[in-house]
């Protein structure tokens, strides 16, 4: 009893109790998802679970680069769908121009990814040197990237080899879901070395105090720049595997990615006031928005509750992000008594 009150007041839990409160609510759907999928427990089920939850894992990743800046990215659902349309529509024709099916999907990878980091540059330059409000640009360019989506592929389809398909949605060792060793590999080899190097500390330093962070030295405009470029580039990433999940491309179906990748980060601990949080609990975050999704759908529930329970989730989500800031007021009004907010 002493060790569990000790560990609720560590500086840790202090710091990631909105995270460790997300991974106790997905421990929760892991429980009601067992006793609801008779093959949770083989290794069909962790495949499929994973297949489900990556896409948008990824895409909070990118979400929560921008959110710790103090910004937001309304463009990654637009940005996810045009690169899902760009690799469906030309990775089929590369491979047969170059005779070579690995090649033809390298290349296209390589192409992807550029387009990704191109867009998100896109956003970067004219939040920072248009000193426009990132909510208002990311909303004009995906509607931009979504024109743009829709002149490559005005209908959804379109191909990949089914290799590609195979390779990052199968397993390793008959066991082991590839979706489970990209998860990995986005947190221990990306987000860990990103979150302790110089950028990632001004990310952390823009968005808990951009003032100080700008009399300490750090590049703002710089910063900013990589955040955006960066939230492209794994946004580009969520277009690939979600083109491998469904060997075609949809202009217009990753427009829920946006919302609920800002829904994931809160959820996970991001506050939107920047500066705290991180991807780790994002992981979970997204991880609950996908498998509550899955649940709904076993049990039968029609699709537009599947929505209005999603849209919940979202509110649910801010409001755990304005509790804290609502929580400090209150505690100012009553120490000091006067009705006058900080």
């Amino acid at each position: 009893m002493n060790r569990f009150r000790d560990f609720l007041e560590s500086v840790f839990y202090r710091r990631n109790k909105e995270a460790i409160l997300a991974y106790v609510i997905l421990l929760a759907i892991l429980v009601l998802y067992s006793l609801n999928q008779n093959d949770f427990f083989s290794r069909y089920g962790s495949q499929s679970i994973f297949n489900q939850v990556i896409t948008l894992v990824v895409a909070s990743l990118a979400q929560t680069l921008v959110v710790l800046t103090r910004g937001i990215d309304l463009s990654i659902g637009a940005m996810i769908g045009l690169t899902n349309s760009i690799a469906a529509t030309i990775m089929e024709p590369i491979s047969n121009m170059v005779t070579n099916q690995w090649l033809g999907i390298i290349i296209t990878i390589f192409i992807v990814l550029a387009v990704g980091c191109i867009a998100g540059l896109l956003n970067g330059l004219i939040i920072v040197f248009g000193r426009f409000q990132p909510i208002i640009v990311t909303l004009a360019t995906a509607s931009i990237f979504g024109g743009i989506a829709l002149y490559i592929r005005p209908t959804p389809g379109g191909s990949v080899p089914y290799v590609y398909s195979e390779v990052l949605t199968g397993r390793i060792l008959t066991f082991i879901p590839v979706s489970a060793v990209v998860l990995g590999i986005f947190i221990f080899l990306v987000w860990f070395p990103l979150r302790r190097s110089k950028l990632g500390q001004s990310i952390y330093a823009i968005g808990g105090n951009e003032y100080s962070a700008f009399v300490s030295g750090i590049k703002i405009n710089r910063t900013k720049l990589w955040a955006y470029t960066l939230a492209g580039l794994f946004s580009a990433c969520g277009g690939l595997l979600l083109t491998a999940q469904t060997a075609s491309g949809d202009p217009l179906g990753s427009n829920l990615f946006t919302l609920n990748s800002i829904a994931a980060v809160v959820l996970g601990g991001t506050t939107l006031a920047g500066g705290r949080g991180g991807f780790v609990g994002a992981v979970a975050g997204a991880s609950i928005l996908s498998l509550v999704l899955g649940l709904l759908i076993f049990w039968g529930i029609p699709s537009f509750y599947q929505n209005a329970v999603q849209g919940l989730i979202l509110l649910l989500a801010l409001s755990i992000g304005v509790l804290p800031q609502l929580g400090r007021k209150l505690k100012f009004l009553k120490v000091n008594g006067k009705g006058e907010t900080p």
